[in-house]
């Protein structure tokens, strides 16, 4: 199913927020804590979402491509500054087409995971996300068994604005389409979120075809709400 192919697809593209994570040291033992506090878990979903083991995504494969990018120098960016910190990466959680994963780090104080959320939301960066997960999607879409199917993969992600939740936020959203060779159309949404708490800033990444909000919202609220209540009580 075509559908299926996209959203495995962005497995890879989810990784944007969420790629390896460093060993933690004794140094950073409170802050590995902390990170594994941000992270999604089964209990924030309804009882008929799974769960299954991440892989690991390239961070240098990301890096590659987005190099490419003249927009795309904030991503890079972003995405060096919270490789460099103690973080936690939670499971695929997954309902029919739809798909969600996030990813916590950790920096040394909440001025410096403040300059890393506002990189973020630099205004270069929805143009940067679109060039991106074309890239990404058209190099996986090839290596599937439906790319015989396929005549085209664009994308569309802009802002959303006024997302209040943490200390702050800055999210974007759009579609993957995919056009086959019949005259047909696949498309699938997907949204990316970045949230600072404290000295914490917690990714969240998704795909889906039918809206999900009901769901997302109330899970990422509550990972929100750990942080918070860690941060607080150290």
């Amino acid at each position: 199913m075509i559908r299926r192919a996209i959203a495995s697809a962005l497995l890879v593209g989810g990784g944007l927020l969420g790629t390896s994570v460093p060993p933690a040291t004794a140094a950073s033992a409170s802050d590995q804590s902390l990170a594994k506090a941000g992270v999604l878990v089964g209990s924030d979903f309804p009882a008929d979402w799974t769960q299954s083991t991440r892989g690991q995504t390239s961070d240098k494969a990301l890096d590659a491509a987005a190099a490419k990018v003249v927009a795309c120098k904030p991503f890079l960016a972003f995405s060096k500054a919270n490789r460099k910190n103690p973080r936690a990466k939670s499971p695929n959680f997954d309902h029919d087409q739809s798909n969600v994963t996030n990813t916590a780090s950790v920096y040394p104080s909440a001025g410096k995971a403040k300059a890393a959320i506002h990189t973020f939301g630099d205004p270069r960066l929805p143009d940067c996300l679109d060039a991106l997960f074309r890239a990404v999607f058209t190099q996986q879409l090839k290596r599937s068994s439906n790319a015989a199917k396929i005549a085209s993969v664009d994308t569309s992600i802009a802002p959303v604005a006024d997302v209040r939740i943490g200390d702050e936020a800055v999210a974007y959203q759009g579609t993957v389409d995919v056009g086959l060779k019949d005259g047909t159309h696949e498309s699938i949404g997907l949204g990316i979120v970045s949230v600072r708490v404290g000295k914490a800033v917690a990714g969240y990444s998704w795909t889906s075809d039918t809206d999900i909000s009901a769901t997302l919202q109330p899970a990422i609220v509550q990972s929100v709400g750990r942080l918070q209540t860690t941060q607080s009580t150290n």
